[in-house]
């Protein structure tokens, strides 16, 4: 059964462990997923502690020039009984081993700060468990796990893999590179010695089980990660918009591409004999070409296009001649106007030479 975490804790190996429970192949320190009489909790992952983690990521990667890097933090929510909702998140400090110590240490003193900034602002925000980075849990995220027990008896580890391998397996099975486990303690037993004399007790060991979340959003999250996702109006540079235009045009381009090569293998196929001719996708294929515009092969669609394509330009052209034109007849008032108050500030009659009527202003140059 499921046990608060006290203290440092053993890594046990697979014999270890009784119940039938079963250590993974991956790793000594997580679970095997697939036993029975498990009740794990129901876990409400929201959008914001996903984009901080993956912002902290993403920030301290580009910091370092490298993408061989590790971030840790904390995760803030709620907990009634087995339904935990994680809302956000903050960072934190873990110290790398040195020569006083041989294991990751974390910054209890920041941490505890920080929590209570955070329980200022959210009162009814608890620490539930804390986050990293890596493809599966290793022993030395186990032995930060069992520092960071003395604010949950049980704490969640939320795990975030940036690996290309796990994006693609990720992307392809439409989920979150993202994987989320709860403390497991396997309470002490008692085991027999070789003689069957002597019986030696095992202390508590903790372990990672993997738990199943889904991703919670309110109301005003999606407006916001809506918000977020779109591209900005405009940057300094000027390329942001342009930029993300260009790159909606490219994907849909290419997808129309991708389509249209489909299409074009099929018809080949069928042709070939290699495929079974299908009449329905035949009949919408017909449908399809036959609602495409004429060719512009025939002399009557070309005449047409350029005579379309004529009136487009002189139209535009008659355009910027009145932007123009409006432009330059300001910039006459304006002068007109700052050249009126000279004339009064040194007393000079108002419509003086050169300047009789409102078409003749410009005999000024």
């Amino acid at each position: 059964m499921s046990a608060p975490a006290q203290g440092q804790q053993q890594v046990s190996t697979p014999s270890s462990i009784g119940g039938g429970l079963k250590v993974s192949s991956n790793s000594p320190v997580v679970l095997d997923v697939q036993r029975e009489g498990t009740v794990g909790v129901n876990v409400s992952l929201h959008p914001l502690p996903i984009l901080n983690v993956s912002e902290h990521l993403t920030r301290t990667a580009m910091q370092a020039k490298s993408t061989d890097v590790e971030v840790y933090g904390a995760l803030l929510g709620t907990q009634s009984g087995r339904n935990i909702d994680i809302h956000t998140t903050f960072e934190i400090i873990v110290k790398a081993p040195n020569g006083t110590s041989t294991r990751r240490e974390v910054d209890h003193d920041f941490l505890t700060a920080r929590q209570a900034q955070f329980k200022q602002v959210f009162p009814t925000f608890d620490f539930l468990g804390w986050y990293s980075t890596g493809t599966i849990p290793t022993p030395a995220d186990l032995e930060i796990h069992s520092q960071l027990s003395d604010y949950n008896e049980s704490p969640l580890f939320l795990q975030l893999s940036p690996s290309d391998q796990k994006l693609s397996q990720a992307r392809a099975a439409g989920e979150l590179p993202i994987a989320i486990y709860e403390t497991f303690v396997e309470m002490p037993t008692k085991e027999a010695s070789s003689e069957g004399k002597v019986s030696t007790e095992t202390g508590p060991a903790t372990f990672f089980l993997p738990a199943n979340y889904h991703v919670e959003t309110g109301e005003a999250e999606r407006i916001a990660v809506d918000h977020t996702s779109k591209p900005p109006e405009g940057g300094e540079d000027g390329e942001s918009g342009v930029t993300a235009n260009l790159t909606t045009q490219y994907n849909a381009i290419k997808m129309l591409s991708d389509r249209i090569n489909l299409i074009t293998a099929y018809l080949q196929g069928v042709q070939s004999g290699s495929l079974r001719k299908d009449p329905e996708s035949l009949r919408q294929i017909s449908s399809l070409v036959a609602s495409l515009p004429a060719s512009n092969e025939l002399p009557e669609f070309h005449s047409e296009f350029l005579t379309e394509y004529n009136d487009v330009l002189l139209t535009n052209y008659l355009a910027n001649m009145t932007n123009g034109l409006n432009s330059l007849n300001e910039l006459v008032d304006k002068f007109d106007t700052a050249q009126t108050g000279a004339d009064e500030s040194l007393g000079r009659p108002r419509g003086g030479p050169g300047r009789n009527t409102r078409s003749g202003r410009m005999q000024h140059y």
